[in-house]
């Protein structure tokens, strides 16, 4: 009896799902960490979507923006925004930052006014940005150079 079991194709069929259920767990993990923020932060971000309050304006009011956060000196730096508007006007800004890690938070100076972002970066060159901007929702997505 032991010895039919092990010829029919159930036998065969029953093997080959456990392998399979086997395999993927034999897969390396991700073995590269992702950085701290106060590392991944710090160069040139493109902006690809500037969303404030649910309305896109990249491609329609601004035609390029660039964000630039300066090295650290202990959890603050200087940060540069450039941008390029549709009809060709530009304009660039700068101020202090500052990082708060444990959040995940970077507060922005410029004219006095802080601005409250909290920031996700994932694979070292994605950032997500979250924040209010004049009582509006902002959400921007930006590509590191």
């Amino acid at each position: 009896m032991k010895s039919a079991f092990f010829k029919t194709n159930l036998f065969a069929l029953l093997m080959l799902a456990l392998v399979t259920v086997m395999l993927p767990s034999c897969d390396r993990d991700d073995e590269t960490p992702e950085l701290p923020i106060s590392q991944s932060l710090i160069g040139t971000w493109d902006i690809d979507s500037y969303v404030l309050d649910d309305d896109e304006w990249m491609g329609l009011i601004m035609e390029s923006a660039s964000i630039t956060f300066g090295e650290l000196n202990i959890n603050s730096g200087i940060f540069t925004q450039e941008v390029t508007f549709a009809d060709g006007e530009s304009t660039s800004l700068s101020g202090r930052y500052v990082l708060d890690e444990t959040l995940g938070q970077v507060t922005m100076y410029y004219e006095g006014e802080p601005i409250v972002a909290d920031i996700t970066i994932t694979n070292g060159n994605k950032l997500l940005w979250d924040s209010v901007e004049q009582g509006y929702p902002l959400v921007l997505k930006a590509t590191k150079r």
